[in-house]
């Protein structure tokens, strides 16, 4: 009953409560920055035109098990006050092709003083911040016009407790532009139903979806 009660938040908060059916042609940043390009071919090839309520509890919560940390981040107090200006700020742009136009839509966790904060749940803190986050990141900086942003990692220290960790960021066009390719190449591929091949190591995602 639980699994399905926090599987149910999960679905409500990643997708959206529009209900609106996956779509090849309109990207997620989140899943644009995955590392490996089958994984992504995965995801839109095997949900599209599903509704997020046709997806099964497991993959929303492989997906968005996340969320709950960023929920208790994202509702922050400061002297019984609010910390964040902004939560779930959405924005997106318009990519042309010569086949027609895509669109890479997102969601910036939060919004202080002009600048923007994604945040990751981690197992460990890393010592910088990754590149595929960066790219989610920067992603958000551009769609929102602003230059000045931060990674957040919440995790656990070497005692267990819980911890954050915090990098600054700068817009980047090169991380920008990198992201785009990314989704270019994606949806070339999606639209010819050409699955590339799985990059990680040991290749899962010729065999699962996730």
């Amino acid at each position: 009953m639980l699994t399905k009660l926090l599987a149910d938040y999960c679905r409500r908060k990643y997708f959206g409560t529009n209900n609106q059916p996956i779509q090849i042609g309109v990207y997620r940043p989140s899943v644009l920055s995955w590392s490996c390009l089958r994984q992504q071919w995965n995801y839109y090839k095997e949900l599209h035109d599903k509704t997020p309520e046709e997806i099964p509890d497991d993959v929303v919560l492989l997906l968005a098990g996340g969320i709950v940390f960023h929920r208790l981040i994202q509702q922050l107090t400061e002297n019984g006050k609010r910390y964040w200006d902004k939560i779930e700020v959405e924005c997106s742009i318009e990519v042309p092709l010569p086949t027609g136009t895509i669109v890479i839509v997102g969601h910036a966790d939060a919004i202080k003083n002009g600048k923007v904060y994604e945040f990751k749940h981690v197992r460990t803190l890393p010592s910088k911040p990754k590149f595929n986050h960066l790219l989610q990141l920067n992603f958000y900086l551009k769609a929102l016009n602003t230059v000045e942003g931060y990674l957040i990692y919440a995790g656990y220290n070497e005692f267990g407790g819980l911890a954050v960790r915090e990098f600054p960021w700068y817009l980047s066009n090169w991380h920008f532009q990198h992201l785009v390719n990314r989704a270019e190449t994606l949806h070339y591929l999606l639209i010819s139903d050409q699955p590339p091949r799985c990059s990680c190591r040991d290749q899962r995602h010729e065999v699962v979806i996730l």
